[in-house]
């Protein structure tokens, strides 16, 4: 099943750039509330790390999906479109 993930990552040096506290959470949030709002056949799973603390926060769809990174709030219609597209790409 496609699905999409969603970094969630707290880094242990508040120093260190991480997804969660650069908003991950509240982005997963706003795109779980998304797919439900729209019936989008698809699943999302906070994950706890995708490699690119510097860019985040980061969302991937997969399998073999985009890559996001650097999301914020007000890019989740337009994430959901793309969401939407992928889950109906047979490809």
């Amino acid at each position: 099943m496609k699905k999409v993930v969603v970094c969630v990552n707290y880094r242990a040096n508040p120093q260190q750039p991480s997804c969660a506290a650069r908003g991950g959470e509240r982005i997963a949030d706003l795109i779980e509330r998304g797919i439900a709002a729209e019936n989008i056949g698809i699943m999302l799973e906070r994950f706890k790390c995708l490699g690119r603390c510097d860019e985040g926060p980061n969302l991937r769809m997969a399998p073999g999906g985009e890559f996001c990174s650097g999301v914020r709030p007000e890019d989740v219609p337009a994430l959901l479109e793309k969401i939407r597209d992928f889950v109906s790409d047979d490809s």
